[in-house]
């Protein structure tokens, strides 16, 4: 029982345990005088003390406008096809697709002789009128002479007017000209095909100006008015290529309840192609000289939007009332306030979403005016 190996491993046992306990003293000793020293205050004290932290903004007059975005495909101001009055061979098709003509620029050329007497023949027409013309000149000069009468002279004339009228209509029957400038969105024949009277052989667009065909949902045309101010929004704006809605239709769609339009776009130097998607804003609603607020301010209450009016009270320190307001115009950042606050009057903006009433705020970041 007397073992000096077992009291040896005791007294060691023992000396560590004092050394446990003087630690935990020492700890203990230490945190005692921290709870002396004065205790750090919580966010909840400080804010109930010196206010809520918000920024503000100040209500301030200026413009507003609403710009409704809309899309649709680009089509000509005017366009038109090439139709053969005779059933004709086609001998050539000067353009393509893509090309631009100018007014009377032939496109597509017919077979000048016709085998069936029925249609009209450039060449026999061209026949007729040489010699309706060298009648008219030798019965001008038996006129001079007095060997014929005047009734006479009329009537070869006549004859060489009609001539002319014809030929010019047998070579607009076979030399297709585009009687407007465009680009040429569609040829339907090939050289040897059979020009079919009435048949559209080629569509030609006038591009000068362009109508974009769009829809607009319900939303987007509770907005829309004809002669409403329409932009392109891509680079083309910078151009000047400003337009204006041209057309709406009376009712929508009863299928796809969309609402169809028109807007037109001057196009000066053809960089709205026919057939392209372009995306464009019209200008929906403007206002100058309002009162308006930051669309962030705003709130819903029972009673309607509202917004946090910055006050003071008695003792001169900020507080947030609740203001309920009517608005007007609205758009993505801008508000505008028909009635509730009034210009120069300060707002909460950002942090009045943990606001209450009548709580004492404290203003951050942007200044007052």
């Amino acid at each position: 029982m007397n073992n000096p190996v077992e009291k040896k491993k005791g007294h060691g046992r023992l000396i560590l345990w004092i050394a446990v306990i003087l630690t935990v003293a020492a700890f203990g000793a230490r945190f005692a005088s921290l709870r002396g020293e004065k205790t750090v205050e919580s966010i909840a004290s400080i804010q109930e003390k010196e206010g809520r932290p918000v920024e503000v903004a100040v209500a301030e007059r200026g413009d507003i406008a609403v710009w409704t975005s809309l899309a649709g495909t680009v089509e000509g101001i005017v366009q038109y096809s090439i139709v053969s009055t005779n059933t004709i061979q086609v001998m050539d098709v000067l353009r393509r697709e893509g090309d631009r003509v100018r007014a009377g620029e032939v496109v597509i050329r017919l077979e000048k002789a016709a085998v069936n007497p029925m249609l009209h023949s450039y060449e026999r027409s061209r026949t007729l009128y040489e010699d309706a013309l060298r009648d008219a000149r030798r019965m001008r000069t038996l006129f001079a002479e007095g060997a014929i009468s005047q009734q006479a002279l009329d009537k070869a004339e006549m004859a060489l007017k009609i001539a002319e009228s014809d030929l010019k209509n047998a070579r607009e029957g076979t030399d297709l000209v585009a009687p407007y400038p465009g680009v040429v969105t569609g040829i339907f024949v090939e050289k040897g095909d059979m020009a079919e009277s009435g048949n559209a052989l080629a569509w030609i667009a006038r591009t000068d100006s362009v109508k974009v065909k769009f829809l607009a949902g319900s939303g987007q045309a509770a907005t829309l008015r004809g002669g409403q101010r329409a932009v392109l929004k891509n680079g083309l704006a910078a151009a000047g290529l400003d337009g204006h809605v041209s057309r709406l239709d009376l009712a929508a769609d009863a299928a796809s309840h969309l609402l169809a339009g028109e807007a037109v776009f001057p196009n000066p130097r053809g960089e709205l192609v026919p057939g392209v998607l372009v995306s464009f804003l019209v200008l929906s609603g403007e206002k100058t000289d309002v009162v308006r607020v930051p669309y962030g301010c705003l709130f819903n209450t029972p009673a309607g939007k509202a917004v946090y009016v910055i006050e003071q009270d008695a003792e001169g320190r900020k507080r947030a009332k609740t203001r309920t307001i009517e608005t007007g115009l609205m758009t993505i950042d801008m508000v505008e306030v028909l009635s509730g606050v009034g210009e120069g009057e300060t707002v909460a903006r950002f942090g009045q979403t943990k606001l209450s009433e009548g709580e004492l705020v404290k203003i951050v970041g942007r200044k007052e005016n």
